[in-house]
């Protein structure tokens, strides 16, 4: 119990390799996670008490479950936006991009903090979201000495609430959709690799930005916009239909 209670180094989201080893690294844990120094005074005095430290500490993160790891208002020391659908366009468009390549073991380090980094660095930062910008780098840099539980129970939160978004304008947009088999057996499907573009396009003409500003919008206004436009398609679409069943009507009553 006194050496459980002596642990008190934290295990930071760039210790994530050396935790999930199947046959863990004590040396390494115990350098770069416990603090222990290789010099003569830490080998005589130190080394059996930090090796304890470091084996129960890698046997605690051992039960835990990442997937069940929660965002903690209280304590975590990012912050975070209401949702993913206040992020900027860019930002967006970039999460997605992140996730469609998909999360492996070698990767996973990478995803979590690129995740973070890309929807909470405007709630952390002043001035327009750019990934490509050293302060950007540093936040990333940032993020990979937090704490492991801390950071992955925010990548939880941000894994989820993507879902949801994905799921709420899929449903939103797929209400208004307007069915055109003529449309589609021209090949009109072969437009989608152009959404991005025409959607930038669309904002500067829709609210007069310059090609810098309009990737700056806000996802959700972006999206509005674009269901308010489809909405306003699908509404002229049905007037068609009513207009020509009258008229079919008419023609009929005629006959």
């Amino acid at each position: 119990m006194n050496i459980r209670k002596k642990i008190t180094p934290i295990v930071k989201l760039k210790h994530l390799h050396l935790m999930s080893q199947l046959d863990p690294n004590y040396k390494d844990i115990m350098t770069e996670v416990v603090g222990y120094k290789n010099n003569w005074f830490s080998r005589k005095w130190k080394f059996v008490s930090q090796f304890r430290v470091a084996y129960f500490l890698t046997q605690e993160m051992r039960n835990i479950d990442p997937a069940k790891l929660e965002w903690q208002e209280e304590t975590c020391p990012i912050q975070k936006p209401a949702n993913v659908d206040f992020i900027s366009f860019q930002a967006m468009m970039e999460l997605q991009a992140l996730f469609g390549e998909g999360a492996t073991e070698d990767n996973m380090l990478q995803v979590i903090r690129d995740s973070i980094a890309i929807v909470c660095y405007s709630e952390n930062h002043e001035g327009d979201y750019k990934s490509d910008g050293e302060e950007f780098q540093n936040f990333k840099e940032e993020i990979l000495n937090y704490s492991f539980k801390e950071m992955f129970g925010l990548y939880n939160w941000i894994v989820i609430d993507t879902q949801r978004s994905v799921e709420d304008w899929n449903d939103r947009f797929y209400s208004v959709e307007v069915d055109d088999p003529d449309y589609q057996q021209a090949g009109g499907s072969r437009m989608a690799q152009f959404n991005v573009i025409q959607t930038i396009k669309g904002i500067c003409e829709d609210f007069n930005l310059p090609y810098s500003e309009a990737w700056q919008m806000s996802y959700n206004l972006v999206q509005t916009n674009s269901y308010a436009k489809a909405t306003a398609h699908h509404i002229q679409d049905q007037m068609r239909v009513i207009k020509e069943a009258k008229m079919n009507a008419s023609r009929a009553q005629n006959h």
